[in-house]
């Protein structure tokens, strides 16, 4: 009986040898450098471990990579360093961004910088002071200033802090302001907006304040909830030409506004790995202080995938899909394909008016210069002198679809099947700036040549 019992402990005693390679590493201490402006406790927010920790030593090179992703991923930092030491002290390095940005404003007017190249108008432009402070008080609070004129006038003023409490789960928002413009779109033919133009006076003006709060779970999930009030006035030409822009010529409404994100991407600005989600329900309108009132109810959400096949090949894809909860009456709150980055590639000329629609993206890419970092041997500051620059070059293909709206009349494109592939190449740089060229064919055999300063996906 004591042989099987001795050959027992034999194997017990070669199991734990052979786990003997996983041994715990112990957090007893983390230090902080090159955070100049930056609280500690910011930075700590975005380290999956923290002190008195017993981490495997063989899961230590993931966290710092997680960790020194997050730290950038705040668009905090330049560059981030997670070393792990000897007798369990953690070193994080961190490269501060500049914060103040006291610079004038200059915005093209238009659906995207492609639609407004083919006309290249100065009267299509805004124009001002936008002063834009990040990591105000060095606790990753933004404060934003806002004197616009032009084609717009906006004048504005928004602060945000993201942490309240001990735990840096809750934040808050605010903004408000006064937004008008000589011109505005009222209607789309032929899928393109139709313009009113008045150089004497205002086509529409509005007050607007809004209220948030916000709360993260974990790392990466976001809940926010936001209450609106808008005041708002249109010119009595404006309906003469379109009566069912608004349900009257000024309205008063509070409106509601839920967003939920879970993001879980390398980089946020130029992703190669990981996965991205998000939903938003808008009930625009909920409550109106005016006899008459615009609602605009709507549903809209966003899945992408993230993925690395071999080596310098990567792979993503990802799926945009807009329901409007309720049958708009009026233009100002219909649901339109072809604003901000709800577009199928080869259509970015065209605006589709849409009670639903969905846009399914999918990009290829090689990358031809892996990150490397310029110094730039004039400039003495951190903050400026080294340079981060990435190439790479993109096959892709885009497809969506729509639900005809109420404004479909004369937009044969509205319920039609999208289709556009095409080239490109992307240059990624710092204070997260993309700079993408591509050539596009869509389904209708339209060629085109379009610039883009976001991700493909």
């Amino acid at each position: 009986m004591k042989i099987p019992f001795i050959f027992f402990v034999f194997i017990i005693s070669l199991a734990s040898f052979a786990g003997s390679d996983d041994s715990l590493y112990i957090v007893s201490n983390i230090s902080v450098s090159g955070n100049g402006v930056t609280k500690e406790s910011v930075i700590f927010r975005e380290i999956p471990f923290t002190t008195g920790d017993s981490l495997l030593i063989s899961d230590t090179a993931n966290l710092a990579l997680k960790a020194e992703q997050n730290l950038v991923n705040t668009s905090l930092f330049h560059f981030a360093s997670v070393v792990f030491g000897d007798s369990g002290c953690v070193h994080i390095q961190v490269t501060e961004r500049w914060y103040i940005w006291p610079t004038p404003y200059f915005n093209i007017e238009e659906r995207n910088f492609n639609v407004w190249l083919r006309n290249m108008s100065l009267e299509k432009v805004t124009y001002g002071l936008y002063v834009y402070h990040e990591n105000f008080r060095g606790r990753k609070e933004y404060l934003k200033l806002l004197l616009k004129t032009g084609y717009n006038q906006i004048y504005g003023l928004s602060y945000s802090k993201p942490y309240l409490d001990k735990k840096q789960n809750w934040g808050i928002s605010a903004a408000a302001g006064f937004e008008a413009s000589h011109s505005i779109s009222y209607s789309v033919s032929d899928h393109e907006p139709v313009s009113l133009k008045l150089p004497d006076s205002y086509a529409f003006s509005g007050l607007f304040t809004s209220a948030a709060a916000t709360r993260r779970v974990g790392m990466y999930q976001l809940h926010k909830i936001s209450v609106m009030y808008e005041s708002t006035r249109f010119a009595d030409s404006l309906l003469l030409l379109n009566p069912d822009y608004a349900p009257a010529k000024s309205w008063s409404r509070f409106s509601f506004n839920y967003q939920y994100r879970y993001d879980f991407r390398d980089f946020k600005n130029y992703p190669l790995k990981g996965w991205y989600a998000d939903a938003e329900i808008n009930l625009g309108g909920i409550a109106g202080i005016s006899e008459k009132n615009d609602q605009g109810f709507y549903f809209k959400s966003t899945t992408r995938k993230y993925f690395k096949i071999s080596g310098p090949l990567y792979f993503a894809t990802g799926t945009t899909v807009y329901l409007s909860l309720n049958e708009g009456k009026t233009f100002a709150s219909a649901g339109f394909m072809g604003y901000g980055n709800d577009f199928v590639r080869g259509f970015q000329y065209r605006v589709i008016p849409a009670r639903h629609f969905l846009i399914h993206r999918n990009n290829l890419k090689y990358n031809i210069l892996q990150q490397r970092v310029l110094k730039l041997p004039l400039i003495r500051t951190s903050k400026f002198n080294r340079v981060p620059i990435a190439v790479f070059a993109n096959i892709f293909f885009d497809q969506g679809w729509s639900q005809r709206g109420l404004f479909s009349i004369s937009n044969s494109l509205a319920g039609d099947y999208l289709a556009g592939a095409g080239l490109g190449i992307d240059l990624v740089t710092y204070y997260n700036k993309v700079f993408r060229l591509e050539f596009t064919m869509n389904r209708f055999r339209e060629k085109g040549i379009f610039l883009h300063f976001t991700a493909p996906v």
